[in-house]
């Protein structure tokens, strides 16, 4: 195993956490949601579920972004790393 390979996979449990939590949230398989899938562009989210899916992982996974922090989410990616790094 490669030292990038044993990067992405140290956080892995966080990163799984949020995808279930937004596959649950907006009933999409988690196959669908990819690092790069756009929450507006690809599943067509306005800006109240936009707000629902992050009071629903900040209510899972029990991490609190700043209104900052959530105006920059825009991806699937975009919201690991933001509840991954708190």
């Amino acid at each position: 195993m490669t030292m990038t390979s044993q990067a992405i996979v140290s956080p892995k449990p966080q990163i799984n956490q949020v995808v279930n939590t937004i596959s649950w949230t907006l009933n999409v398989a988690p196959q669908r949601l990819l690092p790069y899938t756009h929450f507006v562009d690809d599943l067509h989210l306005d800006d109240i579920d936009m707000m629902l899916l992050i009071a629903a992982l900040e209510n899972h996974l029990k991490v609190y972004l700043t209104p900052e922090e959530v105006s920059k989410i825009q991806t699937v990616g975009d919201a690991t790393r933001y509840f991954s790094m708190n």
